[in-house]
């Protein structure tokens, strides 16, 4: 069976619509059987590559249109943000759509990935999150760069756990999110036992403490603009202050401290070591104590910022004082009617709110002061609004409020879906102003499509009120409007618990066509078989009609897909690189569109902002591109993801003809000349036929012929031929490689990640000095080169036998999961081997030069 026939027989018997343009690999969850009662492909007419969507989104069909346009954005928004960071691994979530030198390890940053995980884990392809998380408990984000932005992190991997009921990839991670928390010791203060951080570090500059003392002497500020003048003059405002603040006991920040404790302690005893556990509970209820004695304003009945050191009480309602509820911190009826208090048009209500300070403090600016992009004493961000949804949600799908209601909730969530629009087409950038409809933080080239925030998350979980759990049950306490506005919905092929359930609610049972099961209520599927029905729209819970466990674990145990040709040091750093014969420069100068755009991991199909190689005023009819690996590979097919604007009013379309070839000998494994099923702004994948099959180059690759089998090549070198369309020119946004991985246990060094670059090419260069040479890599002073996916042979933790393979004369550090090191020594070629702790599942080693010049040719893993 050819590759491209075992990809096309894993779709469901039931299955959804599909798009023109092939699969590079199997969808993990291919084995379940989908519905297909909505027509897909008619909500994904304003997207692009319409595959990806079919293969990785539950489709919703609701009666408000705007949610449901801003739904469909929102899931274009994750896509956008998918980078494949590496071979070994795998993907990585980015909040800005270009690099940006504050961010930490493949352009993630702290504050936001909690919400990637919780936005995510909707998705149908489980890898995207895991695959995030493990960067962060194996990875070494936060050791390599260092703490920076606060997080939710460990609480976030637990709601993931509840959405996917994948229990052992989360105890997997116990040893990690451990090391992880431990890394915010430095932030406690000793005499209080609270964190502390300063509110930059806390996502939030130009927060009320910095005001509180960036006036003279430390003293509130008077007047926003001093014009330069001394205390002395009148003036004497530190601005520096102001924005960054003084470090501060936030409640935003202990409330995180507190639910990661607490979701360590889960997990803990989810891995049966109930010590840990005990420890675990008792040291985040000690910590919630102390928060509560310092940081709870009686006067206000509201959670209030404390300045470290001089305990100044920083008496104001903000909004992250609704923070600690969502992560169920602070849930006693004291601080539901706190929460209630704010919610009043002279607080913390407008019409693009809810505002990040309180409308009556002094320090509240409607309009923004400076052209800074981000202000937090008023202006709407959705980063806060997403979370303050979810306290909504829990107080009103519970009752416990006469202020907080369903309504008052749909009030709300209809607020932040009519912020997620700009000139009449859905749309996020960084914040809103509170009052009018306009972004106020929408930097060109920088803002479009921010990823700091939920969407699907706040649908599924607060509107539909799906409630996660690790056990068996349905849980389900919809917040939707009356049965009066909303006579049906449809959520269709949701992930959860390794199957994929469709609810439909339809009234009066007129609404949608199911199959034959067209009855009247709320009609819950499970890979496409009715296992609830009930005549009215209420709470739910419903046994699942299946082993959860076993179906998290079958889905958990498909191999994951490797792309080979990615690499996040393009274009400083070795293999696997991209060339060109063409790159457009009028100016004679810099490249406007690089060659290594196309295989920097990043992927997306704006004209703005931009991320691709075009031949734009090319002299010749065609463009040559040459792909180079660090070994020879063997490879089934190629992906390119073609860009084109010519439905715009541009001047770029689908290349006329294609060629690719083998760059050794220059032999032909596919040609397409015209190219007539090259769909635009889509990822187009390439099977590979055998050249001795051929009469001659000019022959057609052939496509779903039964008797052609895909043609595997061994190369390091390929060589693609793109040749323009008569008027148009071309260009790609990214080329892809994907293979099937390889299981070990050989991992050869040359595969590795030398170097990283904290903050992206914008950042800091560390670990770079090495080489690729000879099948492996060569160590410099401070080099050091990494391998992800590791596995044991059963894929189980336990204390294995490393073999480091190499030459030379140095020393090498081993480090496993940025968790234990080891020294090597090498005098000669050989092998040393050390003993190490593995992990279940997949390891990442790093192996860091600290003598000589040391050659790492290879690492094998060890019974």
């Amino acid at each position: 069976m050819r590759l491209h026939e075992l990809i096309a027989a894993t779709l469901p018997v039931v299955g959804v619509a599909l798009a023109a343009n092939a699969r590079p690999y199997p969808p993990p969850d291919s084995h379940l059987q989908s519905t297909n009662f909505l027509d897909h492909e008619s909500y994904l007419d304003s997207l692009d590559d319409h595959q990806w969507y079919l293969d990785n989104i539950p489709f919703i069909d609701v009666p408000d249109k705007s949610l449901q346009d801003v739904y469909y954005y929102r899931t274009s928004v994750t896509k956008r943000h998918l980078e494949w960071a590496h071979e070994g691994h795998g993907w990585m979530v980015t909040e800005f759509i270009h690099p940006v030198s504050w961010a930490s390890k493949f352009q993630t940053i702290p504050d936001s990935a909690p919400h990637h995980v919780v936005e995510l884990r909707w998705l149908r392809d489980p890898n995207y999150v895991k695959d995030l998380i493990e960067q962060y408990t194996r990875g070494g984000v936060e050791k390599l760069s260092g703490i920076s932005y606060t997080h939710y992190m460990h609480r976030a991997m637990l709601e993931h756990a509840q959405a996917t009921g994948d229990i052992p990839f989360l105890t997997s991670q116990l040893s990690g999110m451990i090391a992880m928390y431990n890394l915010w010791n430095t932030t406690i203060d000793n005499s209080t036992g609270l964190y502390h951080r300063i509110p930059l570090l806390d996502a939030q500059e130009y927060s009320l403490p910095g005001y509180l003392v960036g006036g003279p002497g430390e003293s509130p500020m008077q007047e926003w603009n001093d014009f330069g003048l001394t205390a002395a003059q009148g003036g004497g405002n530190d601005y520096a202050l102001i924005r960054d603040g003084p470090e501060t006991y936030r409640p935003s920040f202990n409330a995180y401290m507190v639910a990661n404790a607490r979701a360590i302690s889960t997990v803990a005893s989810l891995a049966g070591n109930d010590s840990l556990a005990e420890a675990w509970s008792d040291y985040a209820d000690d910590l919630y104590s102390r928060m509560e004695d310092m940081l709870y304003s009686d006067e206000l009945n509201f959670w209030i910022d404390v300045v470290e050191g001089s305990d100044l009480r920083c008496e104001g309602r903000q909004l992250i004082g609704y923070f600690p509820y969502r992560l169920d911190v602070g849930t006693n009826e004291t601080k539901l009617r706190g929460l209630e208090a704010g919610l009043t048009s002279e607080h913390l209500l407008t019409e693009y709110g809810p505002t990040t300070l309180e409308q009556d403090n002094p320090y509240y600016t409607e309009f923004k002061n400076t052209t800074n992009c981000c202000v937090w004493n008023g202006q709407s961000w959705p980063f806060s609004t997403s979370v303050y949804l979810g306290t909504l949600a829990r107080i009103a799908r519970d009752g416990l409020s006469d202020i907080i209601t369903p309504a008052f909730f749909n009030q709300e969530m209809s607020k932040y879906t009519r912020t997620n629009y700009k000139d009449g087409v859905p749309y996020t950038a960084e914040s809103h102003y509170p009052t009018i409809d306009m972004w106020s933080g929408d930097t060109t080239n920088h803002s479009e499509n921010y990823l700091h925030s939920t969407y699907m998350d706040n649908v599924f979980t607060n509107f539909f009120g799906i409630i996660p759990s690790l056990d068996d049950n349905f849980v389900m306490k919809p917040l939707v409007p009356p049965d009066s506005e909303w006579s049906y919905f449809m959520i269709e092929n949701l992930p959860y618990h390794g199957s994929l359930l469709t609810l439909v609610w339809d009234q009066d049972g007129t609404h949608y066509d199911c199959g034959g099961n067209n009855s009247a209520g709320l009609s819950l599927y499970s890979n496409g078989t009715l296992f609830h029905h009930q005549p009215h729209l209420g709470p739910v819970n419903a046994t699942l009609p299946f082993d959860t466990a076993a179906a998290a674990q079958h889905l958990a145990s498909k191999p994951q897909w490797q792309n080979i040709l990615a690499n996040p040091n393009v274009p400083w750093a070795g293999y696997p690189n991209v060339s060109t014969s063409w790159c457009l420069n009028p100016d004679g100068d810099d490249c406007l569109y690089p060659a290594w755009k196309m295989n920097d991991g990043l992927l997306w199909y704006d004209t703005t902002p931009d991320n691709r190689w075009t031949n734009n005023q090319s002299y010749s009819p065609y463009s040559v591109l040459d792909l180079r690996f660090a070994r020879p590979r063997k490879i089934s097919s190629l992906s390119l993801a073609v860009f084109a604007d010519s439905d715009r009013g541009g001047v770029v379309a689908c290349p006329e003809g294609l060629r690719i070839a083998d760059g050794r000998d220059n032999q032909t494994v596919a040609f397409r000349q015209p190219w007539t099923d090259c769909v635009p702004n889509a990822l187009n994948t390439v099977f590979f036929s055998d050249p001795a099959r051929r009469s001659g180059p000019n022959i057609t690759t052939p496509m779903g012929d039964d008797h052609d089998e895909a043609y595997t090549l061994e190369t390091d070198h390929l060589q693609v031929t793109l040749s323009d369309r008569l008027r148009y020119t071309t260009a790609i946004s990214e080329i892809q490689v994907w293979v099937a991985p390889e299981p070990g246990p050989r991992y050869e060094a040359e595969d590795g990640l030398l170097g990283a670059f904290i903050g992206g090419f914008q950042g800091e260069a560390v670990g770079m000095n090495g080489n690729f040479e000879a099948g492996g890599v060569r160590l410099g002073p401070g080099g050091w080169v990494e391998l992800g996916d590791l596995r044991t042979q059963d894929g189980e933790a336990g204390r294995k036998e490393l073999s480091v393979i190499g030459g030379g004369e140095g020393t090498v550090e081993v480090q496993v999961n940025w968790l234990s090191n080891t020294t090597v020594e090498f005098a000669g070629n050989g092998s040393r081997s050390v003993e190490v702790d593995m992990l279940r599942g997949g390891n990442v080693v790093t192996i860091f030069q600290t003598g000589g010049m040391p050659f790492i040719d290879a690492i094998v893993v060890g019974e």
